[in-house]
């Protein structure tokens, strides 16, 4: 961990409970709360929080003269594909060889699409629904496109600047989010396309900045805070499941009202959580099992929608075994769930123990060749003469 990032309690505990929501979505299809969108923009307020925290205490380090601009840029692009491209890039040429010879041949999974960062565009626009097992990259392509922007973006403008950027992108997202339903978006595009997906990670940053002026760990939110953002997220959620017959509404802006208000608890549950470093319940989110699911979330995210639904289903093993009628009932609901999720993980952990760590683990030697390659003491002494 270098100077500039700081540890926050209960963020892999958080990203344990998202990917579980999005898995609970896909694989036990819960239709009375959407836990999958809850998941993603859990997962995409984390990520916002973390790099653009990150981005903007950067920033500042380079108004100090600690840092140099280009020396940033070069780390931060090198930790992000470390993170994301190895893994990805070798399931997704997995996945087209599998594709070529035997693996859905029958469905059109737009493969060329996700193998650019584009599966929002192509699900939304291209495409218009939804394409099996191959759905839950667009999330992926969403984060990544922020990558792409948010170094330039907050980089090459005064830190005192950065809420200000985050709020003016998070008014712009909302207001082309009602716009979107307003004009009868169809639900792909909506769900995956609408700027609103980015309008979470701003949400992140902007906690991450405000909290960057007061350090994490000073202080907490006060119960309250936490009880009126858990009531106010289960008021909107259940409001936007009910809210199904005037999704199919031409014109109709409700949808889109409640969007933007479970976001906005969500984030206030979120700021409670980092706001609450001492609090028994973080302490909990960040006991070891909940924090190495989180470690490993991201190749449990990527894996899980493709473990085959099917997995664990024998109705006829079930007879044999000759259970009770309580049990009859729920282990053909819970025993496919069970083994579906036990294998995710297991190809998650596999991911990160024979891959993506050993990758990682090759982050800090990378910056330190940066680092030397363009020395801070250079960039200072270039600043002082121009001054």
């Amino acid at each position: 961990m270098t100077a500039n990032e700081r540890h926050v309690k209960g963020l892999d505990g958080l990203r344990a409970l998202a990917v579980v929501l999005v898995f609970l979505a896909h694989k036990a299809h819960v239709e009375a709360v959407d836990v999958g969108k809850l998941g993603v923009w859990l997962f995409f307020l984390i990520s916002g929080y973390l790099i653009v925290g990150e981005l903007h205490r950067n920033r500042l380090r380079i108004e100090q003269h600690t840092a140099r601009r280009d020396a940033v840029l070069y780390v931060f692009f090198i930790k992000r594909a470390l993170r994301i491209v190895p893994v990805y890039y070798l399931l997704l040429i997995a996945l087209t060889i599998a594709h070529a010879l035997f693996y859905q041949r029958e469905v059109e999974l737009g493969l060329a699409w996700h193998f650019a960062f584009l599966s929002n565009y192509w699900i939304g626009v291209v495409h218009d629904r939804w394409p099996g097992t191959v759905s839950h990259f667009w999330s992926l392509a969403v984060e990544q496109q922020f990558y792409f922007a948010a170094p330039f973006a907050l980089l090459f403008s005064r830190a005192s600047r950065h809420l200000a950027i985050c709020a003016a992108a998070i008014g712009c997202a909302a207001l082309i989010h009602l716009a979107l339903y307003l004009h009868g978006a169809s639900a792909p595009l909506v769900y995956a396309f609408s700027p609103w997906n980015f309008a979470l990670i701003a949400l992140g940053g902007a906690v991450a900045i405000v909290g960057a002026r007061a350090p994490v760990g000073n202080g907490s939110v006060s119960a309250w805070w936490l009880a009126a953002g858990f009531a106010s997220l289960a008021a909107f959620a259940v409001g936007r499941a009910d809210c199904a017959a005037c999704v199919a509404q031409q014109r109709a802006v409700l949808p889109g009202l409640l969007d933007i208000g479970l976001a906005l608890s969500l984030c206030a549950v979120f700021v409670w959580i980092v706001r609450s470093q001492g609090n028994a319940l973080v302490a909990a989110l960040d006991a070891r099992p909940l924090a190495y699911l989180g470690t490993i979330s991201y190749g449990f995210y990527l894996f899980h929608n493709l473990v085959p639904s099917k997995l664990g289903e024998d109705p006829a093993l079930y007879t044999r075994l000759g259970l009770p009628p309580a049990a009859d009932a729920v282990v053909p609901l819970v025993l496919p769930l069970v083994l579906q999720f036990a294998l995710a993980f297991v190809l998650a952990l596999l991911s990160w123990q024979l891959l993506e760590k050993r990758v990682l683990e090759k982050k800090r030697a990378l910056q330190a060749a940066i680092d030397q390659w363009l020395p801070v003491h250079a960039e200072a002494e270039s600043a002082r003469l121009r001054a």
